[in-house]
């Protein structure tokens, strides 16, 4: 009996669409794309839901025949090839004929289209790889197509898509990717009725403003290079402005947005000695090759592109990036002054002036003597030597004036000033703060000396804090007089949104201000009104680089983000109560040990390790 059989097209098509269409996004750099090819100059995208219910795309193309209206949805169809040599010589976006197949084994798809000459255009409706209808209509010229109830037929796929935030993050980046190849068409993006993009022609600088904001403009360094084997051009980012999270380096060749990771360390071999730790710049790279020194089609998506002899490209990419850099006086500091000083804080001395509370007797009476005995040594003044006995009248009842004094004095020593529980036992003995490289604060202890990395320290500090107050439901905002605006890249106004609650509960007030905008109307009580906004920024930057996106999880990410913004940097200096105050607060944590992602906080130097050192 034979079992081996040819698979029906609307399964092989489903098949396909497993690799070409992932999730909304997935269809809109598809259609995106067949826009740019067919020479459209206004490009329009509508959502509903972000895309999970309509994803429209107009353009004013040289649209499609009926016949290749209706051959567009074949498998393998296309206008970009006609032969096998034809693949080393790409200069298209979509060639292989798989994207409308595989979207309308997925969905239900309208097709309007109408080329300039022809009098009437075509409407073709599809759903599950099925023709449904094909007929004539009055349209516009260029194509306009619909994708309705995207997995309809597939509910398992549909169930697993993200959040509706996430949908559209993912969506605005294959936007702002094929935006970014093309600042000669004008592009608009809008979900539920509300704009999200309306870029203009222009020029390259200008739409990458219009995409990030305006904030980036002074911040970007035009690199420019010509060689026989490439051209590359576009922008760079400055150093001091680099982020800890991804969102702004973009790579294209030909015009094709890729991802190509040994390219991405060429930029960070560039970079090296001027970021700081754990940064990444943003870049703007555009290569211009010969076609037939790549090859696009190692992956269906196409953002993977193998090049020949990579390591000549890697080579003049660095160099490139090295002479904007040099160009623009942007080179390591060297501080003559101090190189090869020891970086050290002396310590303060530990002995602070206690100012006493005086607690007296108002019953006493000091009119009331008494005769007692005194000696030569009894005496403030020097006598001659001798042993002979003497009277003098003193106050009777003197020893009960400061009646209670004493006791309360040792009570109030017990304690940690500011502070209501007793001090922590591996505090007891605890003196000699001082500060080390700007990083480590180290204090004398009764088995050795303790080291406390002074940012951690603060993070564990904040992170309880913040989440009791979080927990609490506590908007103990203080009000700004003069709110700050605070702009934002579309992705992070959609992120800040999706945190909005949580922010509120902790101290921030914020009220959309135009377009991608917030005001700052309240910031927490301990936080600086000054660094409100770079705190924000900073958040945001460490809430996407936390792992996970449970929604279980998603207060504590949230405080852990904030705790980590807002806590003090390194190579701050403090002084002794200070430095004294945050670990007295540290060891009333009820995890001190580790911030709460897991990185250590303490470290103990026991005296017996150091005796070893000296056998």
């Amino acid at each position: 009996m034979d079992i081996v059989h040819l698979l029906p097209d609307s399964v092989a098509n489903q098949i396909a669409a497993g690799e070409v269409v992932q999730r909304p996004a997935s269809v809109v750099k598809e259609l995106m794309e067949n826009a740019i090819d067919a020479g459209a100059r206004h490009i329009q995208v509508i959502l509903k839901n972000v895309g999970k219910t309509v994803i429209q795309v107009i353009d004013d193309g040289k649209g499609m025949s009926p016949m290749d209206a209706r051959m567009a949805f074949e498998r393998h169809a296309t206008s970009k090839i006609s032969s096998a040599q034809d693949l080393f010589s790409i200069q298209t976006l979509g060639f292989r004929g798989e994207a409308l197949p595989s979207i309308a084994s997925v969905a239900e798809v309208e097709l309007k289209t109408k080329q300039e000459e022809d009098e009437l255009g075509s409407c073709i409706f599809i759903a599950a790889s099925e023709l449904k209808s094909q007929e004539s209509v009055n349209t516009s010229k260029g194509t306009n197509i619909s994708v309705k109830n995207l997995f309809y037929n597939i509910p398992a796929r549909r169930k697993f898509l993200k959040s509706d935030t996430t949908e559209l993050r993912n969506i605005t980046t294959e936007f702002q990717r094929v935006a970014l190849t093309h600042p000669e068409t004008a592009f608009s993006l809008s979900n539920n009725g509300t704009p999200l993009y309306d870029l203009p022609v222009s020029g390259l600088r200008q739409r990458i403003v219009n995409i990030f904001g305006k904030t980036i403009n002074a911040r970007l360094l035009n690199i420019e290079c010509s060689t026989g084997l490439a051209d590359i051009k576009g922008y760079i980012g400055s150093p001091e402005q680099a982020r800890k999270t991804y969102g702004e380096q973009f790579f294209f060749v030909n015009n094709r947005f890729m991802k190509h990771p040994f390219f991405h360390k060429a930029v960070m071999e560039a970079y090296s000695g001027l970021l700081p730790n754990d940064c990444i710049p943003s870049y703007f790279i555009y290569f211009t090759v010969d076609p037939a020194l790549i090859d696009v089609n190692i992956h269906p998506t196409k953002t993977e592109i193998k090049f020949q002899n990579e390591t000549d490209f890697f080579q003049i990419l660095t160099a490139s990036i090295k002479e904007a850099l040099g160009k623009f006086n942007i080179t390591p500091p060297l501080d003559f002054d101090t190189e090869g000083k020891p970086d050290y804080t002396p310590p303060v001395s530990s002995e602070t002036p206690y100012v006493p509370q005086i607690h007296y007797n108002p019953g006493y009476n000091p009119f009331h003597y008494t005769t007692d005995k005194i000696t030569p040594a009894d005496s403030d003044f020097e006598k001659p030597k001798a042993t002979f006995p003497a009277t003098r009248k003193v106050p009777a009842n003197w020893d009960i004036l400061f009646d209670g004094i004493q006791e309360k004095e040792e009570a109030q020593q017990t304690l940690i000033p500011g502070m209501s529980a007793p001090a922590h036992p591996i505090l007891a003995a605890a003196s000699c703060y001082f500060q080390i490289k700007g990083r480590y604060i180290v204090a004398a202890v009764q088995s050795g000396l303790l080291l406390v990395d002074q940012k951690r320290a603060h993070e564990r500090i904040l992170f309880d804090k913040y989440l009791d107050q979080l927990s609490a439901r506590k908007t103990a905002g203080q009000k700004n007089m003069f709110p700050d605006i605070l702009e934002l890249s579309v992705n992070d106004f959609l992120l800040i949104g999706e945190l909005l609650k949580d922010l509120e509960y902790l101290g921030f007030e914020l009220n959309v201000s135009g377009k991608n905008c917030y005001a700052i109307q309240a910031t927490p009580p301990d936080l600086s009104y000054s660094h409100a906004k770079e705190i924000l920024i900073e958040l945001l930057e460490h809430y996407k680089n936390t792992e996970g996106n449970i929604r279980e999880k998603m207060h504590e990410r949230v405080v852990l983000a904030f705790a980590k913004a807002a806590a003090i940097n390194y190579n701050t200096p403090l002084e002794y109560e200070e430095m004294k105050e945050m670990i007295e607060k540290l060891f009333n944590c009820k995890h001190y040990h580790f911030t709460a992602d897991g990185k250590t906080i303490i470290h103990i130097l026991k005296y017996e390790d150091v005796n070893s050192w000296f056998k």
